[in-house]
C-alpha cells in the first residue's frame, strides 16, 4: 500500500471514530465506548492487511528444482593476434536434461580467473568474437544459466587467454628491404671488379 493510500485510510478511520463517538454520546442507552469502536475499526483494518499479504504470497511463483547445466563445449588455452587483426569467434555450449532454458553471459578479466570479471554488455549468445583493437592480455569466461520460471541454476566455464600484440611496423620491413638491396649491390660490384682484372691481364702482350 502506498503512502497516499495509507494517509487517506487513516483520515477515514479518524472520521469514522468521530462520527461513532458522537453517536454514542447522543444515544447513551447503547452503552458503547469510543475505545471499543476504534479497536473494532483497527481490527478490520489489520485483517484487510493480512488478506493483502496472502494475495501477494500467492502471486509469487514457487521455487522449483533446476538442474545445473553441463558443458559440452568449454573454453581453454591461449591465442595470440596482432593488433587490429581479425579474430576467430570463441564458442561454448551447455545443456540440461530438464525443461529449463539455457542462457549465457560473457565476462572479461585481466587475471586468469573465472570469477570477479566484468560482464560484457549484450554478449549473451554461445559465441563471442574478442576485439583486437587494444594491445594486452584479456581472459574471457562464460556463465551458463538454466531457468525454469523464477528459479535458476548456473555454471561457470574455464577461461580463454587472448593476447593482442604489436603489429610488425612498416619501418622494420623497409629497413630489412634496404639491407637486402645493399647486399645485392655489393655482390654485383665485387663481380664487376673481378671481370675488369681478368680482362686487363688478357690484354697484356706476350713477351
Amino acid at each position: 500500500m502506498s503512502k497516499e493510500e495509507e494517509t487517506l485510510k487513516n483520515k477515514w478511520l479518524k472520521k469514522g471514530m468521530v462520527i461513532l463517538t458522537i453517536g454514542c454520546i447522543a444515544i447513551p442507552m447503547t452503552g458503547c465506548k469510543a475505545e471499543k469502536i476504534f479497536d473494532k475499526v483497527l481490527e478490520k483494518s489489520d485483517s484487510k492487511k493480512e488478506e493483502n499479504k496472502t494475495v501477494e504470497k500467492k502471486e509469487v511463483e514457487p521455487e522449483v528444482p533446476v538442474e545445473k547445466p553441463q558443458w559440452t563445449t568449454n573454453l581453454s588455452g591461449s591465442v595470440t593476434y596482432e593488433k587490429d587483426a581479425e579474430a576467430e569467434a570463441l564458442q561454448i555450449e551447455a545443456t540440461a536434461s530438464d525443461s529449463g532454458t539455457i542462457s549465457y553471459q560473457w565476462y572479461k578479466s585481466l587475471t586468469n580467473t573465472n570469477g570477479g570479471g566484468t560482464a560484457i554488455e549484450g554478449e549473451t549468445s554461445n559465441t563471442f568474437t574478442p576485439p583486437t583493437n587494444e594491445i594486452g592480455t584479456v581472459y574471457y569466461y562464460v556463465v551458463a544459466i538454466n531457468t525454469i520460471g523464477s528459479s535458476t541454476n548456473r555454471v561457470t566455464s574455464e577461461t580463454m587467454e587472448v593476447i593482442v600484440s604489436e603489429a610488425a611496423s612498416e619501418e622494420t620491413s623497409s629497413e630489412e628491404g634496404e639491407t637486402s638491396e645493399q647486399g645485392a649491390e655489393g655482390e654485383a660490384a665485387e663481380g664487376s671488379e673481378t671481370t675488369e682484372e681478368s680482362t686487363s691481364s688478357e690484354e697484356q702482350p706476350a713477351e
